[in-house]
């Protein structure tokens, strides 16, 4: 089995190791190396990328019997190969799992509670808490011991003991596994059993910074973070943002919030304008639909179609429609489809619903409602016909 050498040195990148078997794994070219500083995906952290020989590694697996499997896009021959890790992913992976013991354990001297799980994404990592409400300031409170462990520069250590010795560190968590531990060590803040890559010393971290969070199932509280490089990138996001809108809004930082809130609070009373104008006009389209509307059997028949009007406009029209007694009326429209309204006054005395499933089951549509209001809708290739048998069943009906 192949020595995995990450567990003792996160930061050789180049080495020379001997290929001792090539197999296919879920198709594809896994090889095997007879020592490795190549990280598997474990432990919530992402795997390393880099290069063996020429052969580009786009994962990197750990099996269920402890081989290591470098997944490679190409071909390779056993023998002597030179290996390469990709720094700058490996050195961001570090800075996040680092940060994330730190984070953890601020928010547990602070704040008392546990971290349940955790997983450093590509381009974030997560840790989900056992506390059910988090607000700024205690947040901003845990991010400041957080990052005084980061500028104090505090000495990581690794340290391998077996079962016996474990009770001479004060664990933040119990460990997973038995026989040798590998225990991570925040020098006088943070003990946590962990397989990972992480920087020697704090100052490397740079910054922690959380970006959100939320609740989630269980009555935990999941916390989304970054840390070093990937915080820097965030911030660098955000402050372009942030200076293109106090361009566009002619308004100081600060006053951000404030500014988007009048202007969301204005587009609302127009949309409540526009809403009231838009009722208003289909009230006087009512009227002239009920005047010029066919009479059958002394009932005001009205039947339209629409190239592009949505379904709520058609429900509104309808209601209007049959506030007037003795009205009936089916209106389509192919706005994102195939859609119909058929609503009656109530001294129509039919059963939309029974009518509804006779359409149905001839036009293979779908749809529900109440006696006298229902929706409906179909492919556009069948609207003309689903539009004539509407039509024709109600004539039919009140005829």
């Amino acid at each position: 089995m192949a020595r995995k050498l990450y567990y003792s040195d996160s930061y050789t990148t180049q080495f020379r190791a001997r290929v001792i078997d090539v197999k296919n794994h879920n198709g594809q070219t896994a090889v095997i190396l007879d020592e490795t500083y190549f990280y598997p995906t474990s432990g919530g952290q992402e795997h390393d990328t880099g290069l063996i020989d020429n052969a580009r590694v786009i994962d990197v697996i750990e099996s269920e019997d402890g081989e290591i499997l470098h997944i490679i896009d190409g071909n390779l021959s056993h023998g002597e190969v030179e290996c390469q890790i990709d720094w700058d992913r490996r050195f961001s992976n570090m800075q996040q799992h680092t940060g994330q013991h730190i984070l953890s354990r601020a928010f547990e001297v602070l704040l008392n509670c546990e971290t349940i799980s955790s997983r450093l994404g590509d381009d974030v990592g997560t840790i989900d808490l056992d506390i059910e409400k988090l607000d700024y300031d205690k947040v901003h409170e845990v991010e400041f011991l957080a990052n005084q462990i980061v500028w104090e520069n505090r000495e990581v250590k690794i340290h391998f003991v077996n079962d016996s010795e474990i009770t001479k560190f004060p664990l933040r968590k119990p460990p997973k596994v038995s026989g040798t531990i590998r225990i991570i060590e925040v020098s006088d803040f943070d003990y946590s059993p962990c397989g990972g890559t992480h920087v020697s010393r704090t100052g490397e971290i740079g910054l922690i910074k959380v970006k959100r969070w939320e609740r989630v199932k269980g009555g935990l509280t999941r916390v989304e973070f970054v840390c070093g490089v990937r915080a820097l990138r965030d911030y660098q996001i955000k402050n372009k943002v942030s200076n293109e809108l106090v361009a566009l809004l002619s308004v100081r930082d600060l006053e951000l919030v404030e500014q988007v809130n009048k202007i969301l609070e204005a587009q609302k009373e127009k949309q409540r304008l526009i809403n009231f104008l838009t009722e208003k006009l289909i009230e006087f389209e009512a009227e002239r639909l009920i005047r010029d509307s066919e009479k059958v059997n002394g009932v005001n028949f009205v039947s339209v179609s629409f190239e592009n009007r949505n379904i709520d406009e058609l429900k509104i029209l309808a209601r209007k429609l049959i506030q007037n007694p003795k009205t009936i009326s089916v209106l389509a429209s192919k706005f994102g489809g195939a859609n119909f309204i058929m609503a009656r006054s109530s001294d129509v005395e039919i059963n939309l619903r029974e009518i509804l499933n006779e359409i149905l089951n001839s036009t293979g549509g779908r749809g529900g409602g109440k006696d006298d209001f229902v929706q409906f809708g179909g492919s556009l290739e069948k609207f003309e016909e689903m539009f004539k048998i509407s039509v024709d069943r109600l004539k039919t009906k009140i005829s």
